[in-house]
């Protein structure tokens, strides 16, 4: 063993330092808050994304798969990796008591929502109280609103539903 590598065992001993260096790995696949991934041709199951699996609440970003993450172990072994940096992110998604809130970045969309609603539902029902909308004239209640606001109310329609997803 030359000098170099035992000075740093010595220390290591002496202090009772662990040396636990981040790992750069591939994503293979993800699966809810764990992923495989890839070491020099290695393949390691149920990382970590998030600091504790299992529970809902919290934050966590499912990284793409096939980009680069970096992995640390919380006691430096490869059972407890955890993902600490991704690249390329293909959801976010967060939920803390009743509110939950979800970033697609692949599908392009967002949903957020609370125990009582969400913002696609409120969306869908003001795009449906416009289509049904009656105010009162002299001779009476009007009818429901004219082709072109009826066309315009169609384009709101699709258009939320092109950035907005139901949660």
């Amino acid at each position: 063993m030359d000098k170099l590598s035992q000075l740093k065992k010595n220390l290591r001993a002496l202090v009772a330092a662990n040396a636990n260096l981040p790992i750069h790995a591939k994503v293979i696949e993800s699966n809810g808050d764990v992923c495989t991934v890839e070491i020099d041709g290695m393949q390691l199951t149920d990382v970590r994304l998030k600091s504790t699996t299992g529970e809902s609440d919290g934050l966590l970003l499912t990284p793409t798969k096939g980009s680069d993450v970096t992995l640390l172990s919380s006691d430096g072994t490869l059972d407890n990796l955890m993902v600490i940096k991704m690249n390329k992110i293909d959801k976010v998604q967060s939920e803390t008591g009743d509110f939950k809130m979800e970033i697609d970045l692949v599908a392009g969309k967002v949903g957020i929502k609370n125990s009582t609603t969400g913002l696609y539902e409120l969306f869908n029902q003001l795009q449906q109280l416009l289509k049904n909308l009656k105010v009162y004239t002299p001779s009476g209640p009007s009818g429901t609103p004219l082709p072109d606001s009826i066309a315009a109310i169609a384009q709101f329609e699709n258009d939320f539903k092109t950035i907005l997803k139901q949660l």
